[in-house]
């Protein structure tokens, strides 16, 4: 059965062009990720954000976040304990306002590849017809398989997550970790939901619109320039270019 689905077949030459075509993939999606926290930032205030190589750093807010820490240190006991000051309402309306763009901020990026992702998979159903077939596919088939792997981020930071929580280095700092935490889920929720969707779409474009004989080539490119590019850009110059 396995046999069927997936034959050995190696493509020396397909491998080389996916390889690289993994490498500028990841790279401009980790970047278009960011970009997505970049953007929420910046629509609530956070006008000194700037994208790094793998992170957004907001900088400070705008004089709304400033006049909330100002209330806030000047009624710090009434807060705390629930109690009625002059300011209250003006500092609820802040406070309410603050935790929707902390959310947005933090979901900016996860939605932004999640689109990207989806609207590639819809392009793909869109063309099915033309893959159907196929020994091989041309360039611009590949361009939409892989702006449907988009969603690849989210299988490789469960995946990333759970390597860390075996070798006990996990932090809980990723995006889906804080979103968990924003909605008072379950810590692993985000995850693992949005781990298995990106499984399955994962499935859904090799089984369907991978030709046979190129499936291997893809898998093994995926894997090895997983890798590369983890080293290259995340280690190497990443932080170096974008630091």
């Amino acid at each position: 059965m396995l046999a069927k689905m997936l034959p050995m077949i190696f493509d020396k030459r397909l491998y080389v062009y996916l390889f690289f075509g993994f490498i500028i993939a990841v790279v401009a999606g980790t970047l278009s990720h960011e970009c997505g926290h970049w953007l929420a930032a910046r629509y609530f205030g956070f006008r000194e954000a700037h994208i790094n190589y793998a992170f957004t750093v907001y900088g400070k807010g705008d004089d709304r976040w400033l006049r909330m820490d100002t209330i806030r240190n000047q009624y710090a006991y009434e807060i705390d304990h629930n109690l009625n000051f002059p300011l209250k309402k003006e500092f609820d309306k802040l406070k309410k306002r603050h935790s929707i763009a902390g959310f947005l901020m933090t979901a900016g990026g996860p939605l932004q590849t999640m689109l990207t992702g989806t609207t590639g998979l819809i392009l793909l159903f869109i063309f099915r017809r033309k893959f159907k077939n196929k020994n091989q596919l041309s360039f611009g088939q590949w361009l939409l398989v892989f702006l449907s792997l988009f969603w690849l981020r989210e299988l490789f930071n469960l995946i990333s997550a759970i390597i860390h929580l075996l070798t006990g280095k996990l932090r809980m700092h990723g995006d889906e970790f804080r979103l968990a935490r924003i909605l008072n889920w379950n810590p692993w929720s985000v995850y693992i939901v949005t781990g298995i969707i990106s499984l399955l779409i994962l499935w859904v474009i090799v089984v369907k619109f991978i030709p046979l004989k190129q499936r291997f080539t893809f898998i093994i490119a995926g894997f090895t320039g997983g890798l590369a590019v983890a080293y290259l850009w995340l280690m190497l110059l990443g932080p170096k270019l974008m630091p």
